[in-house]
């Protein structure tokens, strides 16, 4: 039966026996009756949808774990890539003036860090070049007084510097309420064990008015590490602090008053002081608090970092979001991972120029 064109056919004008045609509808645009593949079609039901977004969840929950650590992995090359370059200024700041800049930079106010001179020989040249290293750093005082204006270097001290900056850092490129730039890398003064990590005549490579060469490097620059990663504080601690615990213990570094020296018995008891929370905060400023560590706590140690107010003595650990440990720099250049588990004679060992331990 066939129906003039644009009219449709009732259901009951189409029988069930007529081969290839249904009674459930027509075709709204040309009028002809659908085909059974078209009235056999239906929707999902919705255990199927169930079944669908639980497959889905379960592949998601496989993936992302991978996902993760791809984009971790990728974090950590990026920060090993950074201390290579740092390992490269300080080959061509070497080369140029016959040793290694100095941690603490003297006479006052002079007192820049051992990152401002590399950056000269990083792709922050210009902005070194803005600098006027006759005067200081940041504004400071030094008691009595005495205060030392760092107007002259404030632009440049807030400019930050991505070789400065691990990409795994979360408060990059600033401590949280500190205007100044901030890094990720930490130079090493030393074993912490001599004079309770006193800046003055350190057993390391950078520390007050320093001129290490490599020959002075008796160790082996291969066995001496230059920099390390150092984690950034949270910021100033709240008031009502009374001694952090679990992952603020690393946040948080224990500052005893003045120039006090910092044994382990007061290092360890949190009524021997008041905490610092702006670790690391100015690239430009060479002291404990932003710029140096010692090598007196293994890597990511659980017990807290510690300092004088003077930032001048310490005993502190390299710290880094990285699991398992952290990335270094040698003397010669190489960049490495150490574990977190690293036997504490070897760690020692490593921060030493001239130490006369055997290599392991």
């Amino acid at each position: 039966m066939e129906a003039p064109r644009g009219v449709r056919l009732s259901a009951t004008e189409h029988p069930r026996n007529v081969r290839g045609f249904c009674r459930c509808a027509t075709n709204p645009r040309q009028g002809t009756p659908l085909t059974l593949a078209h009235c056999n079609r239906r929707a999902f039901t919705l255990v199927e949808l169930l079944v669908v977004i639980a497959i889905i969840g379960t592949l998601v929950a496989l993936l992302l774990p991978a996902v993760q650590a791809a984009r971790g992995a990728a974090r950590r090359a990026a920060c090993s890539n950074n201390l290579k370059q740092l390992g490269l200024a300080l080959h061509s700041f070497h080369a140029a003036h016959r040793r290694f800049p100095a941690g603490r930079g003297a006479p006052l106010p002079e007192v820049f860090s051992a990152q401002t001179h590399l950056l000269e020989y990083l792709e922050g040249g210009n902005l070194f070049a803005t600098m006027d290293l006759s005067q200081a750093p940041t504004t400071f005082g030094i008691g009595g007084g005495v205060v030392f204006d760092g107007q002259a270097n404030y632009p440049a001290a807030t400019t930050p510097v991505a070789t400065f900056l691990c990409p795994s850092e979360p408060h990059a490129p600033r401590v949280p309420g500190v205007e100044f730039a901030a890094t990720s890398y930490a130079a090493n003064a030393g074993s912490g064990t001599v004079d309770y990590g006193s800046l003055t005549d350190a057993d390391g490579v950078f520390y007050s008015a320093s001129t290490t060469r490599f020959r002075d490097l008796t160790d082996g620059s291969s066995h001496t590490v230059a920099f390390a990663e150092r984690t950034l504080g949270p910021g100033a601690a709240p008031a009502d602090l009374v001694q952090p615990t679990g992952a603020q213990s690393q946040e948080y570094m224990l500052e005893l008053p003045g120039g006090a020296d910092t044994p382990a018995g007061d290092c360890q008891s949190a009524s021997s002081g008041g905490w610092y929370g702006e670790r690391g905060a100015k690239w430009v400023l060479g002291n404990y608090g932003n710029t140096l560590y010692n090598h007196a706590l293994l890597p990511n140690a659980s017990e807290w970092d510690c300092m004088n107010a003077r930032q001048q003595r310490a005993r502190l650990a390299a710290r880094s979001h990285h699991p398992g440990g952290v990335q270094l720099l040698r003397c010669d250049g190489s960049a490495a991972f150490e574990s977190g588990s690293v036997e504490l004679l070897v760690w020692l060992a490593a921060a030493t120029r001239a130490g006369g331990e055997a290599p392991p």
